[in-house]
């Protein structure tokens, strides 16, 4: 608000100030300028149309030298008044009072003559001198009119009369559209002539006509500089042409110019605090939204985006900000993620490679110690070994060594089903025949009973199928396994699959508890279910079997080893030839998968 008022307000009112002050000044000077020129327009007139009248008295006297007879004198001036229309009367004397008053001599001097107005109504005698030879002017009271008089040859004088109204109008009828009072007054400031008479003004600037002057210059001159009035003094007669500024141009001028553009200004100054009101709030309201953004993501919530609220007061420069700002956050909560992703990934290697490690210590360290044990003992010489000995100790030895190796293959498989680099060579297999070799070689380490159920595709549609049977130990099978087409896989892939969830049964599973399965054609497919007791696991936690070292921490796993990655190599070898593999722990643990039947 500050800014706005430093930045708008305050030089809104200087440029009033300014442009206020700036016309009272131009309009002052135009002021005074057309007072002037208006003093001085009389004042040409009034000099020409005095001129032109003595001139034309001059030549009619002449003229008269030629008018023979005599008699027709007065019918030649008669023609004269009726083309004059100032002329009131003309005529031809011996004397007058005029002439009596100011004797010959003084009148007729050579080269000055005098002029009067008449004393009709208010007008005062007024008197000037006139610059051509031999004629001479008189006022008269009765006619209202300037008396001009000329010396004839035999003595008389001819005289006129001019009606002081005619010759007013002659001289302001030019001053139509002006509204200044103009006077025109004697030696003693009384009026002659008049124009838009104001008597009260004329009253109030009177006492501040000057006394010092000089004759045909105007002098401006009153009370207040912005009503200038014109003073200017003439010759011969000895008037004054006296030109005033009423107070109605003042104020058209400056007062109302003045009135208007303060007004303008606040008119101007209020549409500006409102715009300027909403334009704040609208800008206000979005940066109150940036900060709050900026705020959110130094506290971390990259996801922040700055709300823009756009109206007709918005502007560009804060959209494309505002654009920009979410752009950038954006990009920032991708480079988080990304980050975050990568951070995520680096524990898990970081965890795989912990998991590695303690893998490779205890998974491998107890077959290294046996076969290590076992080698020993043979090589001792100390020792007599009967030959059922020694067979036995090599029967642990090879078995402790398929151990490490089908270990070391788990570990080599991981990669390349991480980077789908997994090759397989599928072939014709013989499921049951697969089967049958896993029991057999897990029969060898284990003593558990295992329940195998193969059916074919018609007899489970017709419901004719067998329900499995507890069978011996190790295996049980039905008749009606030979029916069950091959299957389209990697045999030693199967092998290796088919072990791997064997030896999950058997290792977390109740050491006297059964383990079933059971194998059935769907279509295109062969479904193989292996189940073994165990207690319910929560779905969450079924899902995470799957990842790579997973492992549940209950009272029957705690006391297991295991590498963590059987299912993991499991999904990864059944989805690299075609199959999908589930878990339900719902009544007991059942992995099911299938694979892909052959032809």
């Amino acid at each position: 608000m500050m800014v706005f008022f430093i930045g708008v307000l305050l030089p809104l009112c200087i440029t009033a100030l300014i442009v206020t002050n700036v016309n009272q000044h131009a309009v002052r000077a135009e002021l005074r300028y057309s007072a002037i020129i208006t003093t001085d327009s009389v004042y040409q007139r009034l000099e020409k149309s005095f001129e032109g009248k003595k001139l034309a008295l001059l030549y009619i006297a002449k003229s008269m030298d030629y008018i023979i007879p005599k008699g027709k004198v007065n019918s030649y001036l008669n023609e004269i008044i009726g083309f004059s229309d100032e002329t009131v009367q003309i005529d031809i004397i011996k004397n007058d009072e005029n002439i009596t008053k100011y004797n010959e001599k003084k009148l007729f001097n050579g080269t000055d003559t005098e002029i009067f107005p008449s004393e009709a109504g208010v007008n005062p005698k007024m008197a000037a001198v006139s610059r051509h030879t031999g004629i001479n002017s008189f006022p008269d009271a009765k006619k209202n009119a300037i008396v001009m008089y000329v010396k004839l040859k035999d003595g008389k004088y001819l005289r006129k009369f001019i009606d002081i109204e005619k010759l007013k109008n002659d001289l302001f009828k030019y001053l139509v559209n002006d509204k200044r009072p103009v006077y025109i007054v004697d030696s003693k400031n009384n009026i002659v002539m008049s124009y838009n008479d104001d008597k009260e003004l004329f009253n109030k600037i009177i006492p501040f006509v000057p006394k010092d002057y000089k004759i045909g210059e105007p002098i401006m001159f009153g009370e207040f500089k912005n009503q200038p009035n014109v003073f200017l003094k003439l010759n011969k007669p000895d008037w004054a042409i006296i030109v005033a500024t009423p107070k109605q141009l003042t104020h058209y001028g400056i007062i109302d110019a003045r009135l208007k553009i303060i007004v303008s200004i606040l008119v101007s100054a209020i549409f500006i605090i409102i715009f300027g009101v909403l334009y704040s709030y609208s800008l206000n309201t979005n940066l109150t939204q940036l900060f709050k953004s900026i705020a959110a993501i130094g506290r971390g919530n990259y996801r922040r985006k700055v709300r823009l609220v756009k109206d007709f007061f918005t502007p560009y420069e804060i959209v494309f900000l505002m654009s920009k700002f979410n752009d950038m956050a954006q990009k920032v909560d991708e480079g988080y993620m990304e980050l975050h992703e990568a951070n995520e990934q680096l524990s898990k290697l970081d965890k795989m490679k912990s998991n590695l490690i303690d893998t490779v210590s205890h998974e491998f360290r107890t077959p290294l110690t046996c076969i290590k044990g076992y080698t020993s003992r043979l090589l001792r010489s100390d020792v007599n070994i009967d030959e059922e000995m020694k067979i036995k100790s090599l029967k642990v030895i090879k078995q402790q060594t398929e151990r490490l190796s089908r270990m070391v293959d788990d570990l080599l498989v991981v990669p390349e089903i991480e980077s789908d680099f997994l090759r397989v060579f599928p072939i014709e297999v013989d499921l049951k025949e697969v089967f049958e070799n896993a029991i057999l070689s897990m029969q060898q380490k284990h003593h558990r009973v295992i329940n195998l159920d193969i059916a074919d595709c018609e007899q489970r549609l017709k419901g004719g199928g067998d329900e499995p049977s507890p069978g011996t130990p190790f295996m049980a099978s039905n008749q009606a396994a030979e029916n069950l087409p091959f299957i389209w896989a990697d045999p030693d892939r199967v092998f290796q699959i088919v072990i791997n969830l064997l030896e999950n049964a058997m290792k977390y599973s109740p050491e006297n508890s059964e383990i079933n399965i059971k194998a059935f054609q769907e279509e295109n497919f062969i479904v193989i279910k292996i189940r073994n007791d165990c207690p319910p696991i929560e779905e969450h936690k079924l899902q995470h079997l799957f990842d790579k070292f997973a492992r549940l921490e209950d009272d029957l796993t705690r006391t297991t080893r295991g590498t963590g990655l059987g299912l993991f190599i499991v999904r990864g070898l059944i989805q690299a030839m075609g199959g999908k593999i589930s878990l339900s722990a719902k009544d007991g643990f059942e992995v099911n998968f299938t694979l892909p039947v052959a032809g």
